[in-house]
């Protein structure tokens, strides 16, 4: 079952989609499912601006694999983003965090799990890896709730990541214009046009301070999904594959980037093996 919902966070209407397994499914994934799984709910975090909306189908197709086999899930937009309440100007990396939050919270009450994964994709895998850092050091009732990180390509770098957007920006101005004009003035000092979409300064300087490079050992156990033409860690990815350990694993998928490709890549392989990755752990 999907039901379409708002729920709120610091007072913002936040849009997302609630995946529940009816009966007739818990029943016959039983016999593949861990008797656990029920307990296991999934929260999605989704990508960064363009790369949300070139990653939105694979997460609904994620969602329903994994309803198939028993797991509850919610899929949600960051405030500012998406069908949630707000200009893209409200999106700050603070506020996803808590919006992270209780899109658990929700889950929890809706669902009746007791334990949270995170599935994130791209900047959505850094905010993961954040929440369930904070989450694990706080005296809270979720200190221990978040017990499975699902990453897919993380964004390591935020200070790279958005020379990247700058980058692609210029990039599009030269195939518009035949040459690259710069930041476009949006008329207000406080904000940036990045890439077509009118962000913060603040947020801009958020984005540029992760560092999972200086990250301690992942706060769940985790995996880490590569999408590129090599069998060993990229170089940016290389410095959390080396800190997984022995509840973690490395998963390098020679696929194509989906989240930056406008024709259709399929990623059946990813969601098989997140499904069956869930299954063993979950």
């Amino acid at each position: 079952m999907e039901e379409p919902l708002y729920f709120t966070s610091d007072g913002a209407r936040l849009f997302g989609v609630l995946h529940l397994p009816d009966a007739a499914q818990a029943d016959s994934a039983s016999s593949r499912v861990t008797r656990h799984a029920s307990r296991l709910g999934l929260v999605f975090c989704p990508p960064f601006a363009e790369e949300h909306k070139q990653g939105y189908r694979i997460f609904v197709e994620l969602a329903r694999r994994l309803e198939a086999d028993g797991f509850p899930s919610l899929r949600f937009d960051y405030r500012g983003t998406g069908d949630s309440e707000g200009p893209f100007t409200d999106f700050s990396i603070a506020g996803s965090l808590r919006d992270i939050a209780a899109a658990a919270d929700l889950l929890c009450e809706r669902a009746g799990v007791e334990r949270i994964g995170l599935i994130g994709l791209r900047l959505g895998a850094s905010l993961a890896w954040l929440h369930a850092q904070q989450a694990s050091s706080s005296l809270t009732r979720h200190a221990s709730r978040v017990t499975h990180l699902v990453l897919w390509q993380p964004i390591v770098d935020g200070n790279l990541f958005y020379r990247l957007n700058i980058r692609r920006m210029l990039v599009r101005q030269m195939m518009t214009h035949g040459k690259a004009t710069g930041q476009r003035d949006t008329g207000d000092e406080a904000t940036i046009d990045l890439d077509g979409f009118l962000a913060t300064r603040a947020m801009c300087e958020e984005i540029k301070a992760i560092d999972l490079r200086q990250a301690g050992q992942p706060p769940a156990p985790s995996l880490l999904v590569q999408f590129a033409n090599a069998a060993e860690p990229i170089a940016e990815l290389k410095p959390l594959a080396d800190k997984l350990g022995p509840e973690g694993r490395f998963l390098p998928l020679v696929l194509e980037p989906f989240w930056n490709r406008l024709g259709y890549v399929d990623c059946t392989a990813a969601i098989e093996a997140t499904a069956q990755w869930l299954h063993v752990k979950g």
